[in-house]
């Protein structure tokens, strides 16, 4: 038999499954916890409870992951530089802030037609690397449509590496779309993720070495598709919504159903998607994660940062606030420090005694970075082998370090009631330290005034509130008539409809017109209740614990280019692409050669990120403007077109 093996890595759980690759029946499957702090523990505990005799047998292995994704959302990675070339530096801002450490903005561009419209400012992008070399772990270079001639960022990028060995992330190497703005933010995830999916990628390779699997490995991107190792080493940023997108395919193809909204609820993020015979829309615009816009090609996907593992925190004015940080739950904490129970009491018996209460938040070690800080070095011996208020971390090492951003950067992890503190208060799950869940209700309670069975109610209605809401607007962000994005303002309206009391005169009925699939490991305790609030039928199928892993050893290698052909402004077609700058006397030959380059690139990118048995197809997407004069006239404006090649991955 030829074998397949998916693993998934989630921010909670790492699950694998093997598979027979004809018929795609599931031979054995396993779920392991995710060890932040060395990875390869997780994933080697997953592999451990698979039956090792069908190892030698396995002859692909395939991979999805949600670090990419969480680690956006969290905001952890690497530091960043970007360096931006645009015409006029001067009169130039970014519209809103931009997720890397340093930015520097020079001189530079190139027209719509790839022709440079401003020199490159070569000092000033020498100066910016130089005084960004020793601040940052890797650099971001876009420039002004760069799509239509790369030269500028090449330039760049060359300078960076003439004067420090820091990876480089070029915009055009992501993506083809216009935005610069969006490019840029895509060139700075991708950088900041590289040590993550370094990390996991490495795990991941060290597992499969030690137990004799000497297959294949490729990884799920965000559309679906899968690319190798030795690319999505390079190109993280394309993993963003890998683990939703190899659910999608999971979760169809294990229930059965083809129209639906799958509904995946992991440990850092609840993922949701509308799904019409057997697929998700791609979200050709560019997804948005964490708040960020990207022009990542992915799945037209719904996340929310609401998990097992997302922290529970109630406000000043008694409201439950629900993620979107993760967190260490208490009775995970309780299983890892035994004493942590008594410090919990400890803890709980001093906010009885006090007028103002404190924040439930303790804080313990994942690993050290490779620099840090006088104060830095003090905090990480502090949390070496222990878990400590925030305020004993004040009292122990002072004011000066930064815990919060630690934590986002993942050195340091935060412990505090969760989801998953909530099953097992209520005894719905007993894997860890439950006495650790009571008292952590408990202390949430009596900052709430209330007792810990009215307080775990009420936090059950809030998830199922959030769940509801977040469900009821992606399937009306996916209906014709309601399409575009929820602003604040309208999301906020809707909840407030979602949650009129009964008895308040007004009722809104909702009542989702296709089933709910749900997978993933805590969608069996909390999602039974948002799908009776939306009137529709819940399906959870079988495996859909491990659909993730499932989705991710049954894709298939799908790579794209595009090509735009555009009048010149005094005769004949341009032809371009960010490698591609010629011109044509007729229409005919601009077609001609711009489909024999895009089919060209196709096949190559297709082949170097894993695939064979590849067939290319070619789409042509003609745009016309009307004429001044009207009459229902149109002049030609641009012809785009799209070389898709899809093969499956090579074994």
């Amino acid at each position: 038999m030829h074998l397949g093996l998916g693993i998934d890595t989630g921010g909670t759980f790492t699950d694998a499954v093997i598979i027979e690759m004809d018929s795609s029946r599931i031979l054995a499957k396993a779920k392991a916890p995710t060890t932040r702090r060395d990875l390869r523990i997780g994933i080697g505990d997953a592999l451990k409870a698979l039956d090792g005799a069908l190892f030698p047998q396995i002859r692909l292995v395939s991979l999805s992951t949600t670090l990419a994704t969480n680690s956006i959302v969290e905001g952890k990675g690497g530091r960043v530089g970007l360096i931006a070339a645009v015409p006029r530096p001067e009169t130039f801002s970014f519209p809103t802030e931009m997720p890397a450490e340093e930015t520097a903005v020079i001189a530079g561009a190139h027209d719509h037609r790839g022709q440079v419209s401003s020199e490159l400012d070569v000092d000033g992008a020498e100066a910016a690397v130089i005084r960004m070399a020793d601040k940052v772990e890797a650099f971001a270079v876009s420039g002004h449509f760069s799509i239509y001639n790369a030269h500028h960022e090449l330039e760049i990028k060359r300078m960076v590496s003439k004067h420090c060995s820091h990876p480089v992330v070029c915009g055009h190497e992501l993506s083809g779309a216009v935005g610069m703005v969006e490019r840029a933010t895509t060139a700075i995830l991708n950088a900041r993720l590289l040590p993550v999916i370094r990390e996991l990628l490495e795990a991941v390779s060290h597992i499969l070495r030690e137990n004799r699997i000497s297959a294949p490995l490729m990884v799920v991107k965000g559309d679906g598709a899968l690319i190798s190792a030795a690319v999505a080493m390079g190109r993280p940023v394309e993993t963003v919504l890998s683990g939703p997108a190899a659910s999608i395919a999971g979760a169809c193809r294990l229930s059965g159903h083809d129209d639906a909204v799958v509904v995946d609820m992991g440990g850092t993020t609840t993922d949701i998607a509308v799904v019409t015979n057997g697929s998700a829309p791609l979200d050709e615009d560019g997804a948005m994660v964490g708040g960020w816009k990207t022009c990542v090609r992915a799945v037209d996907m719904w996340t929310v940062g609401l998990g097992g593992d997302s922290r529970v925190d109630v406000d000043p004015d008694g409201r439950i606030i629900i993620g979107p940080r993760k967190a260490l739950p208490l009775c995970t904490a309780g299983a890892i420090f035994p004493w942590f129970l008594q410090v919990l009491r400890e803890f709980h018996e001093r906010q009885g005694k006090q007028k103002s209460k404190g924040r439930l938040d303790f804080f313990t070690l994942v690993r050290r970075p490779p620099t840090q800080s006088r104060y830095e070095k003090a905090l990480f011996d502090a949390l070496d082998g222990n878990i400590l208020h925030r305020d004993q971390i004040s009292e122990k090492v002072g004011l000066f370090v930064p815990l919060d951003r630690l934590v986002a950067m993942g050195f340091v992890a935060e412990a505090t009631f969760t989801p998953t503190d909530l099953l097992h208060a209520r005894s719905a799950l007993s894997i860890f330290d439950r006495d650790a869940s009571i008292l952590g209700a408990d202390i949430l309670a009596q900052i709430m005034g209330m007792d810990r069975a009215d307080f775990l109610d009420r936090l059950a209605s809030e998830i199922t509130a959030v769940l509801s809401l977040q469900v009821t607007a992606k399937a009306l962000k996916g209906s014709e008539s309601l399409s575009g994005s929820w602003s604040p303002t309208n999301l906020g309206f809707l909840d407030l409809l979602l949650r009129l009391p009964a008895g308040s005169g007004v009722a809104l009925d909702v009542s989702l017109k296709r089933p709910l699939i749900g997978v993933g490991a805590p969608v069996g305790a909390f999602l039974p209740a948002a799908a009776a609030n939306l009137s529709t039928r819940l399906i959870v199928p079988q495996h859909a614990e491990v659909a993730n892993a499932f989705g991710a050893i049954t894709g298939r290698v799908v790579e794209r280019t595009e090509v735009i052909i555009r009048a010149h402004r005094l005769d004949g077609f341009n032809v371009m692409a960010a490698d591609l700058q010629d011109r044509f006397a007729t229409l005919e030959e601009a077609l001609a050669s711009g489909e024999e380059h895009c089919r060209k690139i196709a096949r190559e990118k297709a082949e170097q990120k894993g695939g064979t048995a590849i067939e290319v197809s070619v789409s042509r997407q003609e745009i016309m403007m009307p004429r001044e004069h009207g009459g229902g006239d149109k002049a030609f404006l641009e012809i785009k077109l799209t070389a898709t090649a899809s093969g499956r991955p090579a074994y």
